[in-house]
């Protein structure tokens, strides 16, 4: 599973598709009919990378806090893990005091 399929477009260009990272360029992306944003030229029109398969290293050695999550490893599992813990204790406290 790709975790980048799933990841909002606003999100995707801020974190990580804002520029070609190995040329730095940039080509015009439209959202909807009146959202101009520039993103890496290899988009597509759905916001998903064309040469995923065979994308640059540095795309391929990016993890992102959604990767992160989804394979439970780095800070963004143990952050999500921990607070999840916290969550649930206080959906316990609130069942008991109903």
């Amino acid at each position: 599973m790709n975790p980048c399929d799933d990841c909002p477009i606003d999100d995707k260009i801020y974190e990580c598709c804002g520029r070609h990272p190995e040329t730095g360029a940039v080509a015009p992306f439209t959202i909807g009919k009146n959202r101009l944003l520039f993103a890496c030229p290899q988009l597509n029109t759905a916001g998903k990378c064309k040469i995923y398969d065979n994308r640059p290293y540095a795309c391929q050695a990016h993890h992102c806090y959604g990767y992160d999550t989804m394979n439970n490893v780095g800070d963004g599992y143990r952050i999500l893990s921990d607070q999840w813990n916290v969550w649930h204790e206080d959906d316990n406290e609130m069942e008991k005091s109903d």
